[in-house]
């Protein structure tokens, strides 16, 4: 090889090369921008499913329980919301605390107003956990996290 296209070739060689950077990276755009449109299209697609199945379950659950139904209406709108998003763990813990509601008589009762709320803080923990917090110090259920709001906390959580 000769110096000129050895000079030539050295001053070449960059140029394509940010050039193939150059069209592999606007690709590699290009189809992020594809994949987020269409996330989006199914997410409101997905949740429109959702709305319509929760609605067909909790029109009925809400009939049975005349005593907590805007709780409970409340109850399933959040789930609308978050049952795409959530972490399994906060899915099961919000199902654990369903499937007791329903299996409710009572709400006067004070052993079942205390494993309603530990079931209303073990959803909380695993929220937290799902956002990367610690909880420690908060108890086995989190059970600290609603202490600034019971009066009688002692009362309800040390029988």
């Amino acid at each position: 090889m000769t110096q000129t296209s050895l000079t030539i070739l050295t001053i070449s060689l960059p140029f394509i090369g940010a050039g193939i950077g150059y069209l592999t990276k606007y690709y590699i755009e290009k189809n992020k921008e594809l994949t987020n449109e269409l996330t989006k299209q199914r997410r409101e697609i997905y949740q429109q499913y959702v709305n319509l199945i929760i609605d067909l379950f909790s029109k009925n659950k809400i009939k049975q329980n005349k005593k907590e139904d805007n709780l409970l209406a409340e109850l399933f709108e959040f789930y609308k919301k978050y049952i795409l998003y959530a972490s399994p763990n906060v899915i099961k813990a919000f199902s654990n605390y369903f499937q007791f509601i329903y299996n409710q008589n009572d709400f006067e009762n004070d052993k079942d107003s205390k494993k309603s709320l530990e079931y209303m803080t073990k959803i909380m923990l695993e929220m937290r956990k799902d956002i990367g917090l610690k909880n420690d110090g908060l108890g086995e259920n989190g059970e600290m996290l609603l202490r600034a709001l019971i009066n009688d906390y002692d009362k309800i959580w040390k029988k």
